[in-house]
């Protein structure tokens, strides 16, 4: 035992306990002999490459642990107007690269009971609207509080009007319009630098009225 070196370990400055920090120390040699790159909580999880497969999205988002995000979302920009058609508030393109997105859909269908017959007779109708949920996160800088992003999303999800949204993963359903049903923002036991949120909406259809004089 006399002979017994201690190793020296890097201590990561966020972590004060020397138990966390010794996995982390383990952590980095893994990751330093099989090549994995760990990601900077100081620092975008995310960077873009450029892809030339014509299967995949041309911007193809990454984190710094290799795992591919499949699709952002932008709101596209927008005005909300008052009840004279003035404009009251504009918002730019907002663009959310951390969400993760479920799409589900019902057919419409109706069921009418007969006397002295099992089961109902069912009409199918047609389709209903999507239903869209989208759940993601906003990130501020290290120990920054996103306030500003969490607001100008607020301010966006609260229009009452529909939505123009872009997504390759929605455009490949057709859906292109939204309408938003409920939304929540939640927080997060020792996540102070990032806001989580919630997002329940239905998808919309563009109908254009021609007028004949």
């Amino acid at each position: 035992m006399e002979n017994f070196i201690v190793p020296k370990k890097t201590e990561n400055p966020l972590i004060l306990n020397t138990v966390a920090s010794s996995a982390v120390f383990g952590l980095a040699n893994f990751a330093g002999i099989n090549n994995i790159k760990i990601m900077d909580a100081q620092n975008s999880p995310y960077v873009i490459e450029e892809s030339g497969a014509q299967d995949v999205p041309l911007q193809k988002f990454v984190s710094k642990l290799g795992t591919v995000v499949y699709s952002n979302v932008i709101f596209n920009a927008g005005k909300i107007l008052d009840t004279n058609g003035v404009v009251v508030d504009t918002w730019d393109d907002f663009r959310i690269d951390d969400v993760l997105l479920v799409i589900s859909q019902s057919k419409k269908i109706i069921t009418t009971e007969i006397q002295g017959r099992d089961g109902t007779v069912k009409e199918y109708i047609g389709m209903d609207d999507f239903q869209v949920q989208i759940t993601g996160r906003l990130n501020g800088s290290y120990n920054v509080n996103p306030k500003e992003l969490t607001k100008e999303l607020k301010k966006i999800l609260s229009a009452g009007q529909p939505l123009e949204i872009t997504s390759w993963y929605l455009q490949n359903l057709d859906i292109t319009d939204i309408v938003v049903k409920d939304f929540n923002f939640g927080q997060t036991e020792g996540e102070y630098s990032t806001q989580y949120f919630t997002i329940n909406a239905l998808s919309d259809k563009r109908f254009e009225a021609k007028i004949i004089s």
